[in-house]
């Protein structure tokens, strides 16, 4: 079966799932109203300087200033950094979303993403994707990229240059060099505080950053969505708009292919191995921290074993699942105890390999003396714990709850379903009120659509008899 990328677009939000050989290795939720913002870039305008933590905070039109670190010269080219001064107006990308309350992290290192190059101007170097193993490929683009980068330009490799000709990335440089030449022309005749460029689209972005070579095919679930995927495809990646899937089946594509219960599972503490153990996975403030259980495990016949094969086990799923439900930041994992120093370099390789293959830096640092292993990967995007759920107020956050809008959005998914399904008649949506009236206001616009595309009434009624993530649609 190999990989397959599935892109279930709608007006609501965006979720794309990679999946190889049936199991989920990626996921990607983005709602509409609060877009990934990751790799725009702005005039902004130095609000105030922070010089003891080499910082400052600037202004670039959203509701909250960005915050952006003064060092990344000497940090990079170990040149010190060019000074700002309060007022002054800067270009600025960022290159984290805003997180629990903080505003977003800028950076003066701006970058251009294609399909097989980043495009970073005014850095004066080649580098080459470390998931890009094979040394001899590495020398190769490397080779190619020397005589193409300009003086005083730089560029970064991505992994979906493996196998790219000399002329798919003169084409792809010379595409970035135009785009930034826009920049730079808005930048002169802008004001701050201003976007001078936003990245793709969402479904656009997948596609760009996700659709390697090696994907046998995309499912796209929406029409509109899966003309736009190919049409970009036959522009930016020509090889795979014939790859490019438009799913029209009765049932649900994320319901048919299994992603809808995976995606459940990400969102829940206790994660089941398939040797009868388990992790617990908690995420608190500082860290999130996983523990691997042994349970009624009884496949070995000694306790070392017993922990080596279990380990083994929850290495590779701990891996999944921190990639799945996009951990970033400091990442505990207490494993079985186990003697034999060999193991432990086994599941230390183990962990490696799987983290090499994902998108997002990630360094395992090793084992501590106490044993635990400890990980750390960079934070861009909100962690799907964040999206999907929300701090239950009767507890004040010693649990959490699934948000209105995740649970809005999934009875707008099966008002569609059922609207195409079952017998004629209104349909009736009982749930709890605030779901009720999230519905109404927030996402009002998409009842109507529904009922418009289907021919269907939808009355949605508020009883307070149903929990936040339990409702019935009945006909009546």
């Amino acid at each position: 079966m190999g990989q397959q990328l599935f892109i279930n677009s709608t007006d609501a939000e965006v979720r794309a799932a990679l999946m190889d050989d049936g199991a989920l290795i990626d996921l990607i939720i983005e709602r509409r109203e609060r877009a990934s913002l990751v790799g725009n870039i702005y005039l902004g305008r130095v609000e105030r300087l922070m010089k003891g933590m080499e910082a400052a905070f600037v202004n670039i039109g959203l509701s909250r200033s960005g915050f952006l670190g003064l060092d990344d010269g000497r940090r990079h080219t170990g040149d010190p950094a060019t000074p700002v001064n309060e007022g002054e107006t800067v270009m600025v990308q960022i290159t984290k979303d805003a997180i629990d309350g903080k505003g977003v992290q800028l950076s003066r290192r701006v970058t251009l993403p294609g399909r097989y190059l980043v495009y970073a101007p005014n850095h004066d170097r080649v580098m080459v994707s470390r998931q890009i193993a094979d040394e001899g490929e590495r020398d190769r683009l490397t080779g190619l990229m020397v005589d193409i980068a300009g003086e005083g330009e730089g560029f970064i490799v991505r992994t979906a240059a493996v196998g790219a000709t000399a002329d798919e990335l003169q084409s792809d440089s010379e595409q970035l060099r135009e785009t930034w030449l826009s920049i730079e022309q808005m930048q002169s005749t802008g004001k701050a505080p201003s976007c001078v460029h936003a990245d793709l689209d969402p479904v656009l972005r997948v596609l760009r950053d996700y659709a390697l070579d090696d994907i046998a095919a995309v499912h796209v679930d929406d029409g509109d969505a899966a003309e736009a995927a190919k049409k970009f495809c036959e522009k930016v990646m020509p090889g795979m708009a014939e790859r490019v899937k438009l799913h029209n089946g009765r049932q649900q594509m994320f319901e048919q292919f299994g992603i809808e219960e995976e995606i459940e599972r990400a969102c829940v503490q206790r994660v089941d191995l398939i040797s009868g153990g388990s992790l617990m996975v908690q995420t608190a403030e500082a860290l999130t921290a996983i523990d691997v259980n042994s349970s009624r495990f009884d496949g070995a016949s000694d306790l070392e074993q017993m922990a080596f094969r279990t380990n083994c086990e929850a290495a590779s799923e701990a891996a999944r699942q921190i990639r799945v439900r996009n951990i970033s930041g400091l990442i505990v994992i207490d494993f079985i105890h186990m003697e034999n120093d060999d193991n432990w370099e086994r599941i230390l390789d183990i962990l490696e390999e799987v983290a090499g293959r994902d998108r997002n830096a990630t360094r395992v640092l090793g084992v501590t003396e106490a044993g635990l292993v400890e990980i750390t990967r960079r934070r861009r995007r909100e962690p799907l714990l964040h999206t999907m759920t929300e701090i239950c107020e009767t507890c004040d956050g010693v649990g959490r709850i699934r948000s209105v809008d995740a649970v809005s959005i999934d009875i707008l998914r099966a008002l569609q379903r059922e609207a195409h399904v079952t017998s004629p008649g209104e349909l009736v949506l009982y749930a709890q009120r605030d779901v009720v009236n999230s519905l109404e206001n927030g996402f009002g616009g998409l009842v109507d659509d529904i009922e418009d595309a289907t021919g269907r009434t939808i009355v949605l009624r508020a009883d307070e008899e149903y929990a936040r993530d339990s409702y019935d649609i009945v006909v009546e």
